[in-house]
């Protein structure tokens, strides 16, 4: 069968309020540690447990400290703990630096790392991040700067839960003195941490100011100062990089990388270990409660002719919900067969009830793009979707609210390259989830637990292919994490769609 995907261009009007400068003062501005970066989606909230938004969490990640942090080879290393270890199979020591303070100048102690992680574990919160900090069973203060995680069982992984990269489940700590005197509207508006950057401004939907924090514990860095503006549309925000009026763009689309590799100004960064998108599919009202229908709607789609179409080298398709860069990835597996014949026999059978569907525009590379290929060749069976754009903010919240649609994309941040990641929308307990299925409970509920790494990692094994057999995700791919960036900004993209500041370096 001979396959054609059309690409559509749609110019779309944002109302996206880009503070523009000449090229002159951008560059001057560089110099001088002043960056600005574009970002392809915008911010839904900076409060640390109550978000999973990527945009947000690199924002936080600027803000806040975490007790560890993570070196490009995936080795955790200290940061506000200076050392940790297992002092008992379900208890975790971190001790503590003691010359770490908050950007008001208030010490960061113990009892602010309990309160930051049973804050995510308070079922009223309910934080997006607190299925994978379940285990949890309490944080004893041994002294002011040494404090005890103790978990229900063995929990091998949860020191990568106190380093910055991987999405949801991460521990950013928060001041508790803060938390308290503020209202919850208060300290997710005006974030206040230990971390290198403090908040100066944030004009919502438009742009957020960051300013180094003179009370930083750690190194200096060459960016002093970053404003991040919020450009969902992608020519746009490759025409303010070409211009100059900015200096560093997320998302750069695969068909400008020529383009700005062409111009003398400007240079490409890329890591093939981007986010990993699944088309997640909502189980619990029709069509798909029935397995058959997710079944044919995943043969429905030719993800391979897609992806290969509008991504190119800088995407491929994955055999299960895990990239390679996960320890526990099973290889043996083989992606979704494309099979139009087999799903248009089901549907006409089974005649599987009308569904309305969101996607963003611009957060993830070609999104656009791929829902409406999606859509097309679904369409095709005989499956009747009505589509709608809808800005990420608003989309994230109904993800998070387990009510974004009977299917849409979603990508995932495999930074920490742990299979626990999985759990985040896997595990059907999660108030989030949209499947339950229980082969997947049971091999990932003790995979959690599991301190022998043969053994762990055949247990995840076992939670891929359940979760591959019950159709709960209708195909899974991997783009690669594209960032276009003037010449004078010298920058190693090492963890995905994630930007950390203290590691960009200026060089006139």
């Amino acid at each position: 069968m001979k396959r054609v995907l059309k690409h559509l261009t749609t110019v779309l009007s944002l109302g996206v309020a880009l503070s523009a400068v000449s090229a002159t003062q951008s560059f001057a501005q560089l110099k001088d540690g002043n960056i600005t970066i574009a970002l392809s989606g915008g911010l839904d909230r900076l409060d640390p447990a109550k978000t999973s938004n990527g945009p947000d969490l690199m924002i936080l990640g600027q803000i806040y400290d975490t007790l560890l942090k993570m070196s490009p080879s995936g080795e955790l290393e200290p940061n506000v703990a200076e050392s940790w270890k297992s002092t008992a199979d379900n208890t975790w020591r971190f001790n503590l630096r003691k010359d770490v303070k908050f950007s008001d100048g208030t010490p960061l102690t113990g009892e602010d790392v309990k309160y930051s992680i049973m804050r995510i574990l308070d079922k009223q919160m309910a934080s997006t991040h607190a299925s994978q900090l379940s285990t949890i069973k309490d944080v004893v203060l041994v002294d002011d700067h040494t404090i005890d995680v103790v978990t229900t069982g063995p929990d091998p992984q949860l020191p990568r839960r106190m380093q910055a990269y991987g999405g949801t489940g991460r521990v950013f700590i928060v001041s508790k003195k803060y938390f308290e005197a503020n209202t919850p509207e208060s300290v997710s508006d005006k974030p206040m941490g230990s971390g290198p950057y403090k908040l100066v401004e944030w004009n919502k939907g438009q742009r957020i100011v960051l300013d180094k924090n003179p009370n930083y514990w750690g190194p200096a860095a060459d960016v002093t100062k970053a404003t991040f503006t919020f450009i969902p549309e992608n020519s746009t925000r490759v025409n303010a990089l070409i211009q100059k009026e900015v200096d560093l763009i997320q998302r750069l689309p695969i068909a400008d990388i020529e383009r700005v590799k062409g111009n003398k100004d400007l240079s490409v960064i890329s890591t093939p270990n981007g986010l990993v998108h699944n088309i997640n599919l909502d189980c619990r009202s029709a069509p798909f409660n029935d397995i058959a229908v997710r079944k044919a709607f995943s043969e429905s789609l030719d993800l391979e002719g897609i992806v290969s179409s509008l991504l190119g080298e800088y995407g491929r398709v994955l055999p299960g919900p895990l990239p390679p860069n996960v320890v526990q990835y099973d290889k043996t597996l083989e992606p979704y067969k494309y099979n139009p014949e087999a799903a248009m026999k089901v549907v006409q059978e089974k005649k599987p009830t009308p569904i309305s569907t969101n996607t963003s525009d611009g957060r993830y590379v070609a999104d656009r793009e791929i829902y409406q290929s999606i859509n097309a060749q679904a369409g095709a069976v005989g499956f009747k979707i009505t589509p709608r754009i809808m800005e990420w903010g608003r989309m994230i919240s109904m993800i998070t609210g387990a009510t974004a649609g009977p299917f849409y994309i979603v990508g995932w941040d495999y930074s920490e390259g742990d299979a626990s990641k999985m759990h985040a929308f896997g595990n059907s307990s999660r108030s989030t989830a949209l499947c339950k299925v229980p082969e997947y409970d049971a091999a990932a509920g003790k995979a959690m637990i599991e301190l022998n790494d043969e053994k762990r990692t055949e247990l995840w094994k076992t939670a891929q292919r359940a979760m591959k057999d019950s159709y709960m995700i209708a195909g899974t791919w991997q783009a690669a994490s594209i960032f276009g960036a003037r010449k004078e900004v010298k920058w190693d993209a090492n963890f995905g769609d994630n930007i950390s500041l203290t590691d960009i370096k200026i060089q006139n």
